[in-house]
């Protein structure tokens, strides 16, 4: 069975190691040519591709991971290039698992070649989960189709089979839902601990003896990186996503208490949530 993996990025990276110590033959592909170099894919059963049809066209199942934003015109292309779409060969399996509006797994859906199959399969875990072969792929599509790929995605994680096509994107919102308004609650919770004069330690040493200690915990991970705009634009995805289903009005605070944080450092990591580099303009000159 060849597989192909696209887009190597810090998830990429962590997932296909995984794939090969199982012997999986994969065949790998980025934009950013710089990525395919890393050496923990330097691997007798790594094929780098030179072009994304290089990567897809002999491939039985590929599997994507890039940002929500660069989705449909990957999968989709444009004017000016092919996308995978144009390249799955029969009887090929697609796997999405980016964060993203179920609308855009319904286009990419309409879009498919006949005799090709699609899933959707977002994840919930970030690098630390990737790395250690814990995420949780929430799949869905046709039950038998997604039944050929269990095995190979368990080999990252954990299989939650969710339905039909586009219900692993809805339950990926949901849960992210409370999963960025607990992260912005952090930052905002902080913003607090400015205005009265109390040190951020003492107010996260209490904020870790109640329910909400796994948030602080992740947050303080050292170990689980994630870039603080990569945060913004989940939430981003959720709210454009819903806009008109239902009115989010805590997510969208969350969203712009997050975008401060980004606008102040854009090179922010997740981390930086918990620290003085991301307080209010007030706060941090002082």
């Amino acid at each position: 069975m060849n597989l192909a993996f696209i887009g190597i990025g810090d998830m990429g990276s962590e997932m296909v190691p995984h794939l090969v110590s199982q012997d999986y033959q994969v065949t790998i592909w980025d934009r950013d040519t710089e990525k395919l170099k890393q050496d923990k894919l330097k691997k007798s059963n790594v094929n780098l591709a030179t072009s994304l049809k290089n990567a897809v066209a002999n491939a039985d199942i590929v599997i994507t991971s890039v940002m929500s934003d660069d989705v449909l015109n990957l999968h989709l292309g444009s004017k000016n290039h092919s996308g995978i779409i144009d390249f799955l060969k029969k009887g090929a399996i697609l796997i999405i698992t980016s964060t993203l509006d179920p609308q855009k797994i319904m286009e990419i859906q309409e879009h498919m070649p006949s005799e090709t199959y699609l899933l959707d399969a977002p994840m919930i875990g970030g690098v630390k989960y990737a790395r250690n072969a814990k995420l949780e792929f929430i799949v869905g599509g046709p039950h038998t189709i997604a039944d050929k790929v269990a095995s190979i995605l368990s080999v990252m994680g954990t299989f939650n089979y969710v339905g039909k096509i586009g219900n692993g994107a809805k339950l990926k919102l949901i849960t992210n839902d409370t999963i960025m308004a607990a992260e912005a609650g952090i930052r905002e919770t902080l913003d607090l601990s400015d205005a009265y004069g109390i040190d951020y330690q003492t107010t996260l040493d209490l904020l870790q003896k109640g329910p909400l200690k796994p948030v602080v915990v992740r947050a303080l991970d050292k170990t689980n990186p994630r870039p603080l705009a990569d945060s913004l634009a989940d939430v981003d995805e959720l709210v454009g996503a819903t806009k008109k289903l239902i009115d989010l009005p805590i997510v969208k605070s969350a969203q712009n208490r997050l975008k401060k944080a980004v606008n102040v450092k854009p090179q922010a990591e997740f981390i930086d949530i918990t620290n003085k580099s991301t307080a209010l303009k007030q706060f941090r000159d002082s």
